[in-house]
């Protein structure tokens, strides 16, 4: 029975997806509050990306194992002028809009994908990622182009982080308007499947 008052009862069907909802609902706040206040930013890029370059480097989900690379795509985000627009209201609603889907790549060749908004959290199990296909990555990564420090419009960008020298390097692209070469490691981080997400 439904209590006055609930506008909301959440099931959660794993203790994974309590977890990742907890984890990750911070991170779908910072980003809608960096998106609100773009405006008044005079570093709007280096201020988006913050909450993506502090991510833990270890992954709970994959046993503790460092990570490698992670991509993510974010939908739901309005642009700068939009949210000028809006009343408060309209931009609490647009917070729980957002939507992040990322997978993550272990050090292991251990990969696993997930999908979270403010009201879910859903993964896939946990895949290993061909040797071979692991052995590749390098050579993706040093491919991926420059993003110079410019974010892409809202609507679905795409960011793509990985190790380096012990630090999360951070790349954000137009997922509507992707490089090859983003193309090419989206694709091999699919496998076997058509896409990534």
């Amino acid at each position: 029975m439904k209590q006055p008052g609930t506008f909301l009862i959440l099931r959660y069907r794993s203790t994974w997806a309590r977890l990742a909802l907890v984890a990750f609902a911070g991170m779908i706040f910072s980003i809608a509050a960096m998106s609100l206040s773009a405006a008044d930013m005079t570093n709007a890029y280096a201020q988006w990306v913050k909450p993506w370059a502090e991510r833990p480097r270890t992954s709970a989900a994959l046993n503790g194992a460092g990570l490698k690379l992670m991509v993510s795509c974010v939908r739901g985000e309005a642009t700068a002028a939009a949210l000028s627009a809006m009343t408060p209201l309209q931009r609490l609603d647009l917070a729980y809009h957002i939507q992040v889907s990322t997978a993550e790549l272990a050090t292991n060749g251990s990969l696993r994908s997930y999908h979270v908004s403010n009201t879910d959290a859903k993964t896939s199990t946990t895949r290993q990622l061909a040797p071979d296909d692991y052995q590749l990555l390098d050579a993706f990564l040093d491919r991926l182009p420059d993003d110079h420090a410019q974010l892409p419009p809202v609507g679905q960008r795409v960011v793509v982080q990985f190790v380096s020298e012990g630090q999360w390097r951070v790349r954000v692209y137009d997922g509507n308007q992707l490089p090859p070469a983003v193309n090419d490691l989206l694709r091999l981080l699919a496998q076997p499947y058509d896409k990534l997400f």
